[in-house]
């Protein structure tokens, strides 16, 4: 017989709900708001990551995101196809392809990051000031969170980390 749900299990339903409905209606908000086609968003991790970590090869991406080669390399395949990512060949090694993203992919997302920037920070500013200071204060922790989620590890690995 499973154990009964805790206080912790019944937070972290809440919490992945939340997340995620927040994300997906603010995605259908910013794509009804700009004339930006959509792509899937596995696409998009993509061109997240190729943003934050211009030059990365496609190994790399795959390792990051735990997904496999081949995967990614489809993925990859589709925005060299669609004018948004870039293959570099490497100086020293013309085997070696480092990613970048195209003009237009970084226009792409800047437009997005500002539309859904404008669109959060007006549904923020009709909380009232008590409520935008709990969104102010959790989002540290939900950082925290997301970083020892992307790495894999506890947070009892990340305070041993710190003392």
């Amino acid at each position: 017989m499973p154990a009964p749900p805790t206080d912790t299990d019944s937070l972290a339903a809440d919490l992945a709900r939340s997340v995620g409905r927040l994300r997906r209606s603010l995605n259908r908000e910013v794509r009804a708001g700009t004339a930006i086609p959509p792509l899937p968003e596995a696409q998009m991790e993509i061109l997240r990551l190729v943003d934050r970590r211009p030059g990365l090869r496609v190994q790399d991406a795959a390792a990051e995101l735990r997904l496999a080669p081949n995967t990614v390399s489809t993925l990859v395949h589709r925005l060299v196809d669609a004018g948004l990512v870039r293959r570099v060949a490497d100086p020293d090694d013309g085997r070696v392809a480092h990613l970048r993203l195209s003009a237009a992919a970084e226009q792409r997302l800047r437009r997005w990051r500002d539309r859904r920037q404008e669109i959060l920070a007006a549904r923020l500013a009709d909380l009232d000031s008590a409520d935008r200071l709990v969104v102010e204060r959790a989002v540290p922790v939900l950082e925290r969170v997301a970083v020892w989620l992307e790495e894999g590890r506890s947070p009892e690995a990340g305070r041993a980390a710190v003392l």
